[in-house]
């Protein structure tokens, strides 16, 4: 057995729930195919002990493996390499399980979501092993800070009605409900203390290797900072040729709003994504190795997840040959008419989160030749690509419409805003009122700013990624790519997750073969 199954084998039958799902980014994403599938996570303190000893000498295995290997074998090194030193040192300094409710309840949430989709057994199997988990989650919670405390209580009510409605429709939710109630008094018995924030040197080291950001926070302050800058001045441009005399937070408001006839955000999304889809294939995005048909499921938030999700989401499920993911909408957004609907950015969103943004991105990942690089997932490269998308469809020709330009430099802005925010409340430099001032100035009304600035912090330094990886991906693009969108697109695609660094490396080799 190589040493990567090894790895994977031991993280996916330690932690079954996290890996299967896409809402852990540093965890691998795997299908544990054995008897142990239906347990639940361990994050016990021995448990995560053991494994990042485990964990630790496999990476010192392949820190001992020659440098003298082919490129795609040595970057398979640094690449699982890189993964497995970034989960053993977030599970250990980092340490969500330690400091979130929301954390656990996230893995509850997941492992009943994936059990209930699987049939009966899986769901008898899931349930009965719901009392033990929460009781090793309360024993895990050493310093709760008062924003997770809150965000915790709010997403166990969430999960309780939930259950809730599960047993009404005639599932089997006793144990399930008596384990929550228990944990929900544990939990109101918690005095928050601590901080939210991670050790400054915890942080910058998340930033720089589990992120992939490779920069120091002040050359990231400067960049987010000109890109806010940046971002400005063309919106200020837009909204001069859009309404002239408005600025351009003033033109938010006018932005056109699509009704959702029928009442369901999912009909609209579903014709928009329809749409998205044939575009990539018409323009030639997709490469070969991708099968005809990747599934893509259009699925309302659940509602046990509302109290950490900000917008809509993606998904993917693991497995080879690809099996797609599911596009979840957030049920809201309405017209002074009270309909339902999106603002024209929902098309943005649609590309970002599916074509040819996450889901494309997943589907060609799954689809690789060599199985090692099927379960990695880079933030820094997965954000970048999705953001890099929307460009895409810009330069391709699908975003046409007078709003489109105002648009995707407004998303510009408040991605940019977003990472000030997180670089700020976790240095020290800002206060959550501030942090507040800073999301207003790039379109976020007052309420919506206080609600999301707490469901950031759960995911320290993630809101970086987004900037850094466009711009990462913009300069690849307009380094390589030429005329050529298609072709570019294909190469990044049939790499997987290996970052930008690594991609330019591959082009300039396409360039040289080429005689370029």
């Amino acid at each position: 057995m190589t040493i990567a199954e090894r790895a994977y084998a031991l993280i996916g039958q330690s932690f079954p729930v996290c890996c299967y799902s896409d809402e852990f980014y540093f965890f691998p994403q795997l299908v544990v195919d054995d008897p142990q599938r239906w347990l639940w996570d361990d994050f016990s303190a021995a448990k995560v002990a053991s494994l990042a000893s485990a964990l630790a000498g496999l990476e010192a295995e392949l820190a001992r493996l020659s440098t003298d290997l082919l490129d795609d074998d040595a970057t398979d090194v640094t690449l699982l390499l890189q993964t497995l030193s970034t989960l053993r040192e977030h599970l250990t300094q980092v340490a969500p399980q330690r400091s979130q409710p929301t954390f656990h309840l996230t893995v509850l949430a997941a492992g009943l979501a994936e059990a209930l989709l699987a049939g009966d057994e899986a769901w008898s199997a899931r349930s009965a092993g719901v009392p033990a988990f929460l009781q090793r989650a309360v024993a895990c919670l050493e310093e709760v800070s008062r924003e997770f405390h809150q965000l915790g209580l709010q997403m166990l009510g969430d999960i309780q009605a939930w259950v809730d409605d599960l047993g009404s429709t005639g599932f089997s939710t006793q144990p399930i409900a008596a384990a929550l109630d228990q944990f929900g008094a544990a939990l109101q018995k918690i005095t928050p203390r601590g901080d939210y924030r991670l050790p400054p040197t915890v942080y910058a080291r998340l930033v720089a290797q589990h992120l992939d950001c490779q920069m120091d926070l002040d050359g990231l302050r400067n960049l987010l900072q000109d890109e806010l800058t940046t971002m400005r001045e063309i919106l200020a441009e837009e909204t001069a040729r859009l309404l002239p005399g408005k600025d351009w937070l003033q033109a938010v408001r006018d932005i056109p709003f699509v009704v959702a006839e029928d009442g369901d955000l999912r009909t609209l999304y579903r014709q928009t994504l329809q749409a998205l889809e044939d575009h990539c294939r018409d323009v030639g995005l997709l490469p070969d190795t991708l099968p005809a048909s990747v599934p893509l499921e259009t699925r309302n938030v659940p509602a046990c997840m509302t109290a950490i999700r900000a917008s809509d989401a993606y998904a993917a499920i693991p497995g080879t040959p690809p099996r797609g993911g599911v596009f979840y909408v957030m049920q809201q957004g309405r017209d002074p008419a009270g309909r339902l609907g999106r603002s024209l950015e929902f098309r943005m969103t649609a590309a970002h989160e599916a074509w040819p943004g996450h889901h494309l991105l997943d589907a060609c990942r799954w689809a690789l030749p060599r199985s090692l690089r099927h379960p990695l997932e880079q933030p820094l490269f997965y954000e970048g690509w999705a953001c890099l998308a929307e460009e895409i469809m810009l330069r391709t020709g699908f975003f046409s419409d007078p709003w489109d330009r105002f648009l995707l430099a407004k998303r510009r802005a408040e991605r940019a805003g977003r990472g000030l925010v997180d670089l700020g409340l976790q240095g020290g430099d800002l206060n959550t009122q501030q942090a507040v001032v800073i999301l207003t100035g790039v379109g976020y009304t007052p309420e919506q700013a206080k609600a999301v600035i707490p469901k950031y912090l759960l995911r320290p330094g993630y809101q970086i990624c987004y900037t850094l990886g466009l711009q990462q991906g913009l300069q690849l693009l307009d380094r390589f790519a030429g005329n050529d969108l298609g072709g570019f697109a294909k190469t990044v695609l049939q790499q997987g997750e290996i970052g930008f660094a690594r991609l330019t490396g591959k082009f300039l080799t396409q360039h040289e073969r080429r005689g370029l």
